[in-house]
């Protein structure tokens, strides 16, 4: 008994292992605000510029927002603005799904999410705030079809956020340039109007190729 409890421990921990391993490789397709929140009235945690790494950790049910690790940052970024290496070409994660890539279906609860990843931040004063604050559905975001899906199946019909061009198609590369900046490094970025609508931090346009989701 001692020794069958030993194996399926074993074999969970090496489960747990693969799955995260298999959640990593994956890229922002365009400069985009990481968010507190999955709501873009939840302040920036940053702006993930384009090609950069994203370790994605989940997504909510209806894929609509994923919660992602970049340089050391956690929060939540559109789905669609999020790809990985999937036979041979860079593909944005809509299209395939969650279980090709074993990411899981994740919650958000402000209150230990927050608690988790935010104490010390400028906005952590506000945390009673956002624990009371709910989420709202993401307007035009589609559910995703149950079954094998087509590629592309929710650009039918889907409207960029406000102020930022629609993901790229297929064929889309990493930029070649040096470094994959960080907030640290390209310093505090601000929202503005346009992008995906007024930010947090202040009226205005995200600043120029910064998504504001």
């Amino acid at each position: 008994m001692k020794t069958f409890k030993l194996a399926s421990a074993a074999l969970m921990l090496s489960m747990a292992s693969a799955l995260a391993a298999h959640a990593a490789p994956g890229y922002s397709t365009a400069d985009v605000n990481i968010r507190s929140g999955p709501d873009t009235d939840f302040p920036s945690v940053g702006v993930i510029r384009e090609g950069d790494n994203v370790d994605v950790r989940g997504c909510l049910n209806d894929e609509s927002w994923c919660d992602v690790i970049w340089e050391g940052n956690r929060g939540w970024v559109f789905s669609e603005y999020l790809a990985f290496d999937y036979r041979g070409e860079v593909t944005p994660l809509p299209d395939v799904g969650l279980s090709a890539f074993r990411i899981p279906i994740v919650a958000f609860a402000a209150t230990d999410y927050w608690k988790r990843h935010y104490v010390g931040r400028p906005f952590y004063k506000e945390r009673d705030r956002w624990v009371r604050f709910k989420p709202r559905q993401r307007v035009g975001w589609k559910r995703p079809p149950s079954g094998p899906r087509k590629a592309g199946w929710w650009r039918s019909g889907y409207q960029a956020p406000s102020g930022m061009k629609a993901p790229p198609d297929r064929g889309w590369k990493r930029p070649d340039r040096p470094g994959r900046g960080g907030p640290d490094q390209a310093g505090p970025r601000r929202d503005g109007p346009g992008r995906d609508g007024p930010g947090r931090d202040g009226p205005g346009r995200d600043r120029p190729g910064q998504d504001r989701r």
